[in-house]
């Protein structure tokens, strides 16, 4: 079972993506956020196997965190939306 993050800061979106991806019994939900900078944080703790990523964010952007991640945990897949 692959351990998922989703940062997104629309809240619609995200409990919409959360509820999808709940469904699917190869995801562990572990973390959700709609803070860059909180997200950053969640995800160096809890070393998700795979990210939603929203790239515009309130705190740190997208792109920022993917940066910063990867550098520590490399294995993480993510996958960015716009």
């Amino acid at each position: 079972m692959k351990r998922l993050v989703i940062v997104e800061d629309q809240t619609a979106i995200r409990e919409m993506l959360v509820e999808i991806l709940r469904l699917d019994n190869n995801y562990q939900l572990v973390g959700e956020s709609g803070d860059g900078q909180q997200a950053l944080s969640m995800c160096l703790e809890l070393k998700p196997d795979l990210l939603v990523l929203d790239a515009k964010l309130p705190g740190l952007n997208g792109v920022d965190i993917l940066r910063r991640l990867v550098k520590k945990h490399p294995s993480v897949r993510v996958l960015v939306g716009m």
